[in-house]
């Protein structure tokens, strides 16, 4: 059974989200991914002081997303195209 599934990975899973609220990053950083974490504290300030509100958000959820599931938020985005490489390559 997945850690997420249970009642101490949920509520795990709701700390890192608030924070993440906090501080883009922050479920990296309680993961204890220090140079993962810190780049994305890095992007999120870029993204807050350079560029938009949406884009601190795309920092927000790809950070949960590392943390959560150990993928990027890319990752999940292309999980289509790389089974449409994978089927062309087998063949």
């Amino acid at each position: 059974m997945s850690d997420a599934i249970t009642p101490v990975g949920m509520l795990t899973n709701g700390v890192k989200l608030v924070g993440e609220t906090m501080l883009p990053g922050a479920s990296l950083l309680m993961d204890g991914n220090f140079v993962n974490g810190a780049a994305h504290v890095a992007a999120g300030a870029a993204a807050v002081a350079f560029v938009a509100p949406w884009a601190v958000l795309l920092v927000v959820a790809d950070s949960f997303s590392k943390s959560v599931s150990g993928k990027n938020l890319w990752d999940h985005v292309n999980i289509g195209k790389k089974t449409e490489q994978a089927e062309v390559v087998a063949a």
